[in-house]
């Protein structure tokens, strides 16, 4: 394991270079054209992936996209050797869709309730600096700082909310529409992809963080902190 995560630190070094991550991006977007998600023989996929291939298709960016199968044991891997089973450029560029509530919010209240939050697994939401970003959102509008108490929401919950199981939550295909937030963190990674859920704990999405953030025109916020690979 040890030679597995050095050999994972020496790519990282090593994409992080701009000619390197140059010709990676090339790579995969090549990749991506020529075998989009929606044209590969999907079958086999669970029917919330397909739903986040049929999400992919209507924002036009399925040709951007790729997905990863990867092993029922993958979530017993440390970070490195899940990014090197994917051919990631690094663990940093592993990112989770997480449902964020406001257990604080009322119905009279200015912003939302649910928020999903696009963070590496590298990092962690830090809610107070969260709750100090939407009372600036709500602007004028907000309300108490007390009504501001973020917390990660019940699986239940977040099941209800987009359709997908933990482990397996993409902000693509959701059943309600949730307002997106991409941690700024994810916006300095080189190559400029990163990896998320594609609707099944089994299933991973990867893409370009521009074609993410205007496909979705999701808010970019520096809400995370640096925790460990």
């Amino acid at each position: 394991m040890e030679s597995l995560l050095a050999i994972s630190r020496d790519i990282s070094q090593l994409l992080a270079e701009p000619q390197f991550s140059q010709l990676y991006m090339d790579h995969f977007t090549d990749q991506a054209k020529a075998s989009p998600p929606h044209k590969r023989s999907i079958d086999s996929h669970p029917p919330t992936v397909h739903r986040v291939i049929k999400a992919l298709q209507h924002l036009g960016i399925s040709n951007v996209s790729r997905i990863y199968h990867v092993p029922s044991d993958y979530y017993s891997w440390p970070t490195y050797q899940r990014a090197l089973h994917m051919t990631v450029p690094s663990p940093a560029h592993l990112c989770k869709s997480v449902v964020m509530k406001n257990k604080g919010w009322r119905p009279e209240h200015p912003g939302h309730q649910y928020y999903c939050v696009m963070v590496q697994y590298a990092h962690t939401i830090n809610t107070a600096t969260m709750i100090d970003w939407v009372r600036d959102l709500d602007g004028e509008k907000k309300v108490a700082k007390k009504h501001y108490n973020f917390r990660l929401a019940d699986s239940e919950v977040s099941l209800e909310l987009t359709g997908f199981k933990k482990g397996g939550v993409s902000p693509f295909g959701v059943i309600t529409e949730i307002p997106i937030i991409l941690c700024e963190s994810i916006t300095s990674l080189q190559p400029p992809i990163f990896w998320m859920g594609a609707g099944d704990i089994d299933y991973k999405l990867a893409m370009p963080v521009k074609s993410f953030v205007n496909a979705t025109k999701c808010m970019i916020a520096d809400i995370s902190v640096f925790v460990n690979e």
